[in-house]
């Protein structure tokens, strides 16, 4: 009985722990004049930036943090006057009525398109006024989807992300994290990854900021692509804001075309709804917005006012294929978060080249607990079609919709294997027939992948020579004449400066093959080729530190300039290339083989990039001594290796010398980058 009182107890303590957290309210927002509900309305805490929107009916589902009752509700849509109230006087369920707010139609005057050129020209310059000068942190609901040419989705995925918004000074790319997501997919596997290929969707509030990436149509530099006029002046927030549309000019080049709106007062941009013209859409890169082959791209952006400054608020995008199918992205910004922003923690970043159907997880009926939620698929129209794609995306995520799809799954899977049987809940076997496709909800552990990075350094090899009188000839045969002959100085080096490539195919997590090439700057001859293999571990649970070990075979080949000598004898030949300049630099050094030893640490600055310091010991093999030859004044001039034999003459300081001219440790070091 005590143990049982005791669940009983503990039990009813967790279901209260929430309502401490947050309060949930529930309301619908209506035309006062009609009685119409009013879709995608916002409605939120202003100062604090939280907010949500209403569903196709007006109704809307908020949730408020408990340390935030003594603020004030706030609805608001363009067009209407903004309904406030205090949180201690609501309550849930609350019907919202917006009145059309009254605009002097005298303000609706004919203006010259150089004056509303002038309007955003000032609203641009007005930017470091209107929106944050410091980074912001945000809390955002995102959702993307895809479906095929008879509107039927193939998958469905949902996230709540840790946004980080850099500053609008500048046109750099903010941060974000996945704080949790699900999804669903609908379609048979291979429907699914075909059809899942789009990648940085995650990035939609940042991408499709058009204020803070200055687009096309707010640009002074495209003005004479663009045609402007004033469609009117309509209400947001009970001010008045200017509806300036803007197609192509006529014999121009613009790329979009739409309206934007923007207060009168302040001269924020405060929305916009463009879409690209279909010959813009031909463009294979047009990032931040989308490009390539598309049948059409639409958008929708707002901004919302939270203390002193404008906020991104939220975003839709919809991208038509030519098949008639539709890709969709939406962003609504549910928090934000006072003081100044933080990064988001490096290894929860996701990257432009991830996949977020690839990041989210499997459907959970208690999935979003606290957090924020935009209405499921809102459309730029509201169509028959908008309204279909609701109900389907209610559905799928309905929680006995998802069980059955669940026991079809499993069929599929007994089918396969025939000796497995499905049980119902009270334990009979289900014999179910087989259907066509298959329908995934756990989330498939991803196999590694093999990757190919390029390395780029500088570095020195810690090889020197000691200065040195060198006598260098080349002879006809043992016993002929001098073809070149020259007496020159062996310069002093404590090192040899040079320049790294390299690629690095990782076959696993911890073990690659690499080649590296090594290059002398300076007018010596240093060229190094090696190949190996590798292995390497990462020390950091946070950003990637990494330490690499290989092991390379290499051969490299070291000379010093002696000389230029001049060729009184005409052509010749050395090796198997052929001479007929005039004149002809010689080197002596040496060829030697290798095993190059190597260690390396890298730090990862983020995932397609590293920074490395590595150093190499090398164990010699072998070596031989050459003359190198090289010809001078030739757009290409020959190169020609001739080992030291009875063609060849080598003194130093007067005598007969075959040694190498190399010493020193036989070390090597290099910085670089990685790029993955």
């Amino acid at each position: 009985m005590r143990f049982a009182l005791l669940i009983a107890i503990a039990s009813c303590f967790s279901l209260l722990l929430p309502a401490q957290d947050y309060q949930t309210i529930q309301g619908k927002i209506i035309d006062a004049a009609t009685g119409k509900p009013l879709a995608f309305a916002h409605v939120g805490i202003p100062e604090r930036g939280i907010g949500a929107m209403s569903g196709q009916d007006g109704s809307f589902t908020l949730k408020i943090a408990e340390r935030y009752a003594g603020a004030s509700l706030a609805a608001s849509f363009i067009g209407y006057s903004t309904y406030e109230k205090p949180l201690a006087a609501v309550e849930s369920p609350l019907l919202i009525k917006l009145k059309p707010s009254p605009i002097n139609l005298q303000e609706v005057v004919v203006m010259e398109e150089s004056a509303l050129e002038n309007i955003i020209r000032r609203a641009v310059r007005r930017i470091p006024d209107n929106y944050p000068t410091q980074p912001v942190s945000m809390l955002g609901f995102y959702r993307e989807s895809r479906t095929d040419n008879q509107q039927e989705y193939v998958y469905l995925a949902e996230g709540v992300l840790d946004v980080y918004k850099t500053s609008y000074k500048n046109s750099d790319e903010g941060q974000v994290g996945l704080v949790q997501g699900r999804k669903m997919e609908l379609a048979p596997e291979e429907e699914v990854s075909k059809n899942a290929n789009f990648s940085s969707g995650h990035l939609a509030a940042h991408r499709f900021d058009f204020v803070k990436y200055r687009e096309d149509f707010i640009n002074e530099k495209y003005f004479p692509d663009y045609h402007y006029w004033l469609e009117g002046i309509t209400a947001y927030d009970n001010r008045p804001a200017y509806v300036i549309a803007f197609d192509q000019a006529e014999g121009a080049s613009g790329r979009m075309k739409g309206k934007v709106f923007i207060d009168t007062l302040s001269y924020a941009f405060i929305r916009a709804e463009f879409e690209i013209r279909p010959e813009a859409l031909r463009r294979q890169n047009a990032y931040p917005l989308y490009s390539g082959s598309w049948k059409g791209n639409r958008y929708v952006v707002n901004y919302r006012k939270s203390g002193e400054k404008w906020h991104f608020s939220d975003a839709f995008r919809e991208g038509t294929y030519r098949d008639g199918g539709l890709y969709s992205n939406e962003i609504l910004i549910t928090e934000i978060k006072p003081g100044r922003g933080k990064q988001v923690p490096y290894l929860e970043r996701l990257g432009r080249e991830q996949k977020f159907l690839e990041l989210a997880s499997s459907y959970d009926p208690d999935f979003w607990k606290q957090y924020n939620t935009a209405p499921i698929n809102e459309k730029l129209e509201r169509s028959v079609q908008q309204i279909k794609n609701e109900e389907k995306a209610a559905t799928v995520f309905d929680s006995a919709f998802v069980a059955q799809r669940q026991l079809e799954r499993d069929s599929i899977q007994r089918l396969e294997n025939p000796l497995k049987p499905i049980e119902a809940a009270d334990g009979a076997a289900i014999d179910l027939p087989r259907r066509p496709g298959s329908v995934t909800v756990a989330p498939q552990k991803k196999a590694f992948r093999w990757q190919l990075h390029q390395t780029l350094g500088l570095g020195a090899s810690m090889l020197s020579t000691e200065a040195a009188s060198f006598g260098l000839a080349y002879l006809e045969n043992a016993d002929g004449a001098a073809i070149l002959a020259l007496a020159g100085e062996m310069p002093d080096n404590s090192f040899e400066p040079l320049a790294h490539i390299g690629l690095r195919l990782l076959f696993h997590p911890n073990f690659y093959v690499q080649y590296s090439h090594q290059r002398g700057l300076w007018q010596n001859i240093y060229r190094e080729q090696a190949i190996g293999l590798g292995t390497q571990l990462n020390l950091s649970r946070q950003r990637p530190f990494f330490v690499r070990a290989s092991a390379q075979y290499g051969r490299l080949r070291h000379a010093s300039l002696i000389g230029t000598a001049k060729n009184d004898y005409g052509k010749f030949k050395a090796g198997s290339k052929k001479f007929n300049s005039n004149k002809v630099n010689m080197y002596y050094g040496s060829q030697v083989r290798n095993i190059n030893l190597g260690l390396e640490l890298a730090l990862e600055l983020h995932p397609g990039l590293e920074i490395f310091a590595r150093g190499e010991y090398r164990l010699g093999l072998s070596s031989q001594q050459h003359l190198y030859l090289k010809e001078k004044q030739l757009l290409f001039p020959e190169k020609a290796r001739v080992p030291l034999n009875n063609r060849t003459l080598a003194e130093r300081d007067g005598q007969a010398f075959e040694g190498p001219t190399a010493e020193g440790l036989p070390l090597l070091f290099s910085l670089g980058v990685v790029f993955k």
